[in-house]
């Protein structure tokens, strides 16, 4: 492979199952304080539907403390093991990701959201030592447009080594994450929906493609990153 690639992977229902995590944690609520886990995952998943934000966990911490917050995640993590919050083919995804490239690092999460509770899903997983780019917008494709120069290559961050790339691959759960879209930008949009083509052609975004999930994903790369 002769051009310069580098892969950008989103962390909420990309890497890391966040509807499962959220139900957990909601169920343990329900346990001292019946029905209220329900209706905050509930506003949860109206939120994730309508591709909005509903910061749950910030939610959670300002009720309960940090403290107590963060004793309740460790019971249902120590409970369910750390494996459980992978998504699925998110293992495999990552086992290739330094397969294929030579460039190091390989890949690196690229993710929107609380700070506190980013770092900590990071954790969970067993990936402190990724890099990691929390951006303060949902609105992705614009930032990996400030890195983008005149001649359409892109320098990364710090963050990401400092490279000078041509080609991003990008993947994430969520289809407004690639509206502006810049070229150079391979994106694969995560998404189970039965509609998810139809609705990625009314879009008309370009560079971009659906798959189901990462194991899908990862075939679509490794064929035409050839």
């Amino acid at each position: 492979m002769t051009t310069r690639v580098f892969q950008l992977i989103d962390l909420d229902r990309t890497l890391f199952d966040t509807a499962l995590f959220a139900k957990l944690i909601s169920d343990e609520i329900n346990k001292t304080q019946p029905g209220l886990g329900d209706e905050l995952d509930a506003q949860f998943e109206d939120a994730y539907k309508k591709e909005e934000t509903f910061f749950l966990l910030r939610y959670l911490r300002e009720r309960m403390g940090d403290d107590t917050f963060e004793a309740l995640v460790s019971q249902v993590v120590a409970r369910e093991g750390s494996d459980t919050f992978f998504q699925p083919g998110a293992k495999e995804r990552l086992l290739m990701a330094d397969h294929m490239t030579s460039r190091r690092p390989a890949w690196g999460i690229l993710t929107y959201g609380d700070e506190i509770d980013q770092r900590m899903k990071v954790k969970i997983m067993g990936l402190e030592a990724a890099p990691l780019l929390i951006t303060d917008t949902a609105d992705k494709a614009q930032v990996l447009r400030t890195w983008q120069g005149e001649d359409g290559t892109f320098m990364l961050p710090e963050v990401f080594g400092n490279q000078l790339v041509d080609t991003l691959t990008f993947e994430d759960d969520k289809m407004r994450a690639f509206y502006d879209l810049p070229g150079g930008v391979i994106g694969v949009w995560i998404s189970e929906y039965d509609d998810a083509e139809a609705r990625l052609e009314a879009a008309a975004l370009p560079h971009v493609v659906t798959r189901r999930n990462l194991y899908e994903s990862l075939a679509y790369l490794q064929k035409v990153l050839r």
